[in-house]
């Protein structure tokens, strides 16, 4: 049946770009507190609960909570003889106080002046453990804030609003944090580092980059005495500064914008990877007079972070995709539960680090590394799947044939005849690599849940992330991002062709700019697939350098204003100037009417012309969330959501 969608109007908007007329019949979803546009969304709201079943519904809510993975902490701060251990409950951060054996020991008290506030982290002053530095962020706001706060009185000493990255000096005791100011309508970018004195409570300006500068990010080295600031140019290169905590002095590390990552400053000497000088990344270390020493030379592992432990340095490297752990001094790889894998850092220890490891078929959990070995010290599941095969392949883009990775997650016995339904996942972008978990981020599938019913899983990494480097994430880019897209039609069409599944029998999911990824195949090649999963997406290409993280987010996409070149090559995927009058796939957008990050009216638009243009039969549902952020919902409102994603994917492609 063809579906009679709530009634939606649409107006003569035509704006001219370089000589082209370009309408916009849904430019009036934009404004999203008029009364006009509020009673659009109560009318798609209501459309898309009727399309679910409710006590389906409520059936797959009841049954995600009891089968969810107990939380595993992402973040561990030193606090007293134990710790302070940040965990997502129901879409949620959560703070709790841990002993030394990780036990809980308490939940974190609520601050009664930063009420309102959703609180990230906290984390204490090294130099005095009687003042606490809180992340968090009002409800509603565009950007975090900290407070630095007395952890008995409660009583702020200080709070600022915007903050990108904060961290403590050991040494002076002072909380450093950087700061941007930026303007969407002239897209200026302007970022600065500043020192907050607590027993003062003073701010004082530290550095402040001329140049345009989307964000910085501030970290202490070890030893407390330095505090070096990646001032970020664009999702990839920066421009690096030491601040000697001691003298106040600041040391210009790098003349150009390069790729780096800090990882500790060892005896004065300022130690990173570069990205810049070695293809595949080298680690050096900086002195005083500026003279580098080369620490690690490139290899053919990738390298992209790194950490200290016991006075010895060690780096995080992928090898086609999965993790590595790389000791500095020798070169040698630290054995991991995996080798298909996900590796990263959650905080350090008096004596040693915390990493979280997790794979396609090993569920999450917490290691203990003391520079010797590994040990599991906290895990979500003992459960194993001898039963699932993982394998990397690589299949040809379908625009220039590069071949693109990606990882196949199937049943040992599976057979390749062409029956089985696929759940595909990619991002590309942003210089942000994806790899292996246990369970997908979107729609919070678990990977060997599904492969165990039948289904196969594919793991798409595309250009525009930092899977192969600097190379992969330029290639993804710009005007070279509709590379990511037509690398994931090579991979749906290669998985067609090895018989493992068949057009209309792959459902496909992304959020924020994977968002983007679904909005563009779903309007590129609409014949592929068997339903979407369009999570918080931009849809709107040629507007979106107007929303408040426009002066951010133009780095990544190119800005339209910037040339006739660059506005039709935006113009070419946008994928809500691109929406036809053809049959779409079963398609489900999800959006939040508080995201600062990408506007709703990005999915408002996009669903409401697409409802409109559509000559099948398949349910194009708008997912508004009155109280949504960048995200899938909180508390019960986000078990709901995530249960609507599950049981859409399942009625579009496991049909009994």
């Amino acid at each position: 049946m063809k579906y009679e969608y709530p009634a939606c109007k649409t107006v003569d908007v035509t704006e001219e770009w370089f000589g082209t007329k370009l309408p916009d019949p849904y430019a009036w979803l934009k404004q999203a507190g008029d009364p006009q546009v509020l009673d659009f969304v109560a009318r798609e709201n209501a459309f898309t609960d009727a399309w679910f079943d409710a006590d389906r519904l409520q059936a797959k809510i009841a049954r995600l909570k009891e089968e969810k993975l107990p939380e595993l902490f992402y973040s561990l701060v030193r606090f007293g003889d134990g710790y302070l251990a940040t965990e997502r409950r129901e879409g949620k951060p959560f703070i709790r106080i841990v002993d030394a054996d990780l036990k809980p020991v308490a939940d974190f008290p609520k601050i009664p002046a930063l009420e309102g506030y959703d609180v990230f982290a906290v984390t204490p002053n090294p130099a005095d453990e009687a003042v606490l530095c809180i992340q968090c962020q009002k409800f509603g706001a565009a950007r975090p804030s900290v407070a630095v706060c007395h952890n008995e009185t409660w009583e702020i000493l200080g709070r600022m609003d915007g903050i990108f990255s904060y961290c403590w000096s050991k040494k002076d005791g002072c909380l450093y944090y950087s700061s941007t100011e930026d303007n969407a309508k002239t897209q200026e970018s302007v970022t600065s580092v500043y020192r907050f004195h607590p027993a003062s409570r003073e701010t004082t300006l530290v550095y402040r980059e001329p140049a345009y500068a989307i964000f910085g990010m501030v970290s202490d080295s070890e030893d407390g005495s330095f505090v070096t600031a990646k001032i970020c140019k664009d999702y990839c290169l920066a421009k690096w500064v030491a601040i000697d905590t001691e003298s106040g002095q600041v040391q210009t590390l790098t003349e150009t914008d390069v790729e780096w990552e800090y990882i500790d400053t060892i005896d004065g000497r300022h130690c990173f990877i570069t990205l810049s000088e070695a293809a595949n990344g080298a680690v050096i270390a900086i002195d005083a007079s500026g003279e580098r020493t080369v620490l690690l030379p490139e290899s053919e592992r990738i390298l992209e972070g790194g950490f200290s432990c016991g006075g010895r340095l060690y780096a995080f490297a992928k090898q086609d995709v999965s993790s590595r752990l790389i000791d500095i001094e020798s070169g040698a790889e630290v054995a991991l539960p995996s080798d298909m894998g996900a590796l990263s850092y959650v905080g350090s220890g008096r004596e040693q680090v915390f990493l979280h490891f997790e794979s396609f078929v090993d569920a999450p959990q917490l290691l203990s590394f003391d520079g010797r070995e590994l040990k599991a010290v906290l895990r979500t599941s003992g459960q194993t799947h001898p039963q699932i095969v993982v394998e990397q392949r690589f299949a040809p883009s379908a625009g220039d044939g590069t071949p693109i990775p990606y990882y196949l997650v199937r049943r040992k016995d599976e057979k390749a005849d062409g029956r089985a339904p696929a759940l595909m996942y990619g991002y590309g972008g942003y210089n942000g690599g994806m790899p292996p978990w246990y369970q997908e981020m979107v729609t919070m599938t678990s990977i060997p849940a599904w492969v165990e019913r039948g289904g196969i899983y594919v793991h798409c990494n595309l250009r525009g992330g930092n899977e192969y480097g600097p190379r992969w994430h330029e290639a993804g880019m710009r005007r070279e991002k509709r590379h990511c897209f037509e690398d994931f039609i090579g991979i749906a069409e290669q998985l067609i062709a090895d018989g493992w599944t068949a057009a209309g029998r792959i459902g496909i999911c992304g959020c924020s700019n994977g968002g983007l990824l679904m909005s563009a195949l779903v309007t590129m090649r609409p014949d592929l697939w068997g339903c979407v999963i369009d999570s918080v997406p931009h849809t709107d290409m040629i507007h979106f350098a107007e929303d408040d993280r426009g002066p951010m987010y133009v780095t990544e996409y190119g800005n339209p204003r910037e040339s006739e070149e660059m506005f039709e090559y935006l113009l070419s995927y946008s994928p809500y100037h691109n929406v036809k009058e053809v049959c779409y796939p079963p398609v489900y957008v999800q959006t939040g009417e508080r995201d600062n990050n990408v506007p709703p009216y990005h999915g408002k638009k996009f669903a409401a012309r697409m409802q409109a243009a559509n000559q099948s039969d398949s349910p194009i549902l708008l997912r508004v969330l009155a109280e949504g952020s960048h995200d899938r919902g909180r508390g019960e409102v986000f078990w709901r959501t995530i249960a609507e994603m599950q049981v859409f994917l399942e009625t579009a492609l496991m049909k009994e």
